[in-house]
């Protein structure tokens, strides 16, 4: 099954990415939320026998998202679809409220941790380490004024595993180029956005095989203008459900 990976390196990376000496961007501008957003409960409806290339890699039935008052992400916990917590990450801000480190639990052990790496007041990539302290992975960021413009991922012996190239249209992301270890392009995706700038189609293109994947997003949202459900279609059949609950402080 085709993955969707380029709305997942998004997610990974956007909200690392902020400058200090730039118009810093909270979590929640980044990821498109509007209001004094608490906490989001993600849970995701797999849609038995579907097959998407919009599908959540690896993503876990329910997820829980914390925000500070300053809109940045202050926690994640994922269940699975047991209702086993199987992951709690906690992030660390300095005090320009840039992301400095994430730390991964399991329960109550550490198992691993991303150390994000600023220079100039950007952060300039990340060194992510396993329980024993050892580099994993290496990701070094590129940008375009104060735009990411792309990056590379290296593996523990400082090899290139992969890279990936940006293109933003008014702060949104419309195109990411993937390329593969030895600098071939493994997939490219083209985003396009409604009026609320959520992602509405994915066109993602694969040049060793020729094929062209275009899976379809339609919204339900809030009074706040935030979407609460998100429906996955693929040639024209449901693939996949995402519900979000909503809770803002003091209702606001």
């Amino acid at each position: 099954m085709i993955q969707l990976a380029g709305l997942l390196t998004i997610a990974v990376i956007a909200f690392s990415c902020s400058s200090e000496t730039s118009n810093l961007k909270s979590d929640l501008e980044v990821s498109n939320l509007k209001g004094k957003v608490w906490q989001i409960q993600k849970t995701v409806h797999k849609i038995e026998g579907a097959v998407c290339p919009a599908a959540e890699k690896g993503s876990c039935n329910n997820t829980l998202y914390v925000y500070n008052k300053k809109g940045n992400l202050m926690e994640s916990s994922e269940v699975d679809e047991n209702g086993k917590l199987v992951l709690i990450s906690k992030y660390i801000y300095n005090t320009h409220d840039v992301c400095t480190e994430i730390n991964n639990y399991y329960g109550d052990k550490l198992i691993g941790k991303q150390i994000n790496i600023l220079q100039e007041g950007k952060v300039a990539g990340t060194k992510s380490f396993n329980p024993n302290g050892t580099i994993e992975t290496i990701c070094k960021y590129e940008y375009s004024g104060e735009e990411l413009s792309g990056g590379t991922i290296l593996n523990k012996a400082d090899e290139v595993v992969s890279s990936f190239h940006d293109e933003f249209l008014n702060g949104q992301l419309v195109s990411q180029t993937e390329k593969n270890s030895i600098g071939d392009i493994s997939s490219v995706t083209k985003y396009k956005r409604n009026t609320c700038n959520d992602v509405i189609e994915s066109i993602r293109s694969y040049p060793k095989d020729t094929n062209v994947y275009k899976p379809t997003f339609a919204y339900e949202y809030d009074k706040r203008g935030n979407w609460i459900q998100q429906t996955q279609l693929y040639n024209g059949e449901i693939a996949g459900i995402i519900v979000r609950n909503i809770t803002y402080y003091n209702g606001m």
